[in-house]
């Protein structure tokens, strides 16, 4: 390989790198937002779901729906972990 096609691969990596990370960063904060409003949902529910008397019928779906926020969340989780690997340097 010529000197002028290592000079243009290193500046193609250098290129990408930088998107990849500015991508991340854009995407991390939107994730970040989401996954805090998601927290404090999952919290708010779930505070309702321990302090109250719950109805039988009303109780059961909530738990569904608590079990899929928390999902959700282990998921987003996932994802953020991941993007904060992508952006290191």
């Amino acid at each position: 390989m010529s000197e002028a096609e290592e000079h243009l691969l290193k500046n193609t990596i250098e290129e990408e790198k930088r998107k990849v990370r500015s991508m991340v960063r854009r995407l991390g904060l939107r994730l970040s937002g989401l996954m805090f409003v998601c927290g404090v949902l999952v919290f708010a529910f779930g505070s309702y779901s321990l302090l109250l008397p719950s109805d039988s019928g009303f109780s059961v779906r909530l738990s569904l729906i608590l079990i899929g926020a928390l999902g959700f969340v282990g998921g987003l989780n996932i994802m953020c972990g991941l993007l904060l690997l992508l952006g290191e340097d």
